[in-house]
């Protein structure tokens, strides 16, 4: 039996045979294989049932990891204790000396980076490189992205809390954009990306598991 890991940070585990994505997206009783989750609060159950089948190790990249009683084969790497980001994302944000804003960047988990990101720059080709960077660089690079490709801004703007019918745009969508839900609901493809990098932006009734493409059943 493998190991269960829950981590800020996926990037070390990303060595060697691994697959990725915002659900189980492969059985993990494959040798030598590192399954990568990323999902923001787990729970222990959905967790815990995997632990059986686990040949290597399942990395769970979340927020906080489930409450678990003491077991040798949970590992939690890192701190998880609730922290004030405010100023490492107003000096990401704000600050012109974008070496040092970049130290401050690293501190931030990424999701909440990006929810100040979203209201203090509307740049449709950072976003659209943003969204590429989620499945093919490690987490280092995205900050580096924002980092030294965002302009900084005179007064920091903060997300405004969301109605429970506001739609969510995905990543290099624009609020212009009128018919990406059409396209992501007639496009297995589309929707699959979409599924890895942005699962809660898919339209009301797409199913959240990823499709088979038409070419797979022939």
């Amino acid at each position: 039996m493998g190991v269960l890991i829950f981590t800020h940070d996926a990037d070390k585990y990303r060595v060697g045979d691994y697959v990725e994505g915002s659900e189980v997206v492969c059985a993990p009783n494959v040798e030598g294989l590192t399954v990568i989750v990323h999902k923001k609060n787990p729970t222990a159950k959905e967790c815990l049932d995997w632990l059986p089948y686990i040949s290597y190790r399942m990395v769970w990249v979340c927020a906080k990891p489930p409450k678990i009683k003491k077991n040798d084969s949970v590992i939690i790497d890192g701190r998880f204790e609730q922290s004030d980001y405010t100023r490492s994302i107003d000096a990401t944000m704000r600050w012109r000396d974008r070496s040092k804003a970049k130290e401050e960047c690293e501190k931030v988990p990424i999701p909440l980076m990006l929810s100040f990101l979203r209201e203090n720059n509307k740049d449709i080709e950072l976003w659209r490189t943003l969204a590429k960077s989620f499945t093919h660089v490690p987490e280092s690079f995205q900050q580096n992205l924002i980092a030294f490709a965002h302009k900084p801004v005179r007064r920091m703007a903060w997300p405004k809390k969301k109605r429970s019918d506001e739609i969510i745009l995905p990543l290099g969508v624009r609020s212009s954009d009128l018919y990406w839900q059409r396209i992501i609901e007639n496009s297995r493809e589309a929707a699959n990306d979409l599924r890895i990098t942005e699962k809660d932006a898919l339209p009301k009734g797409v199913k959240k598991r990823a499709q088979k493409k038409i070419e797979d059943w022939l």
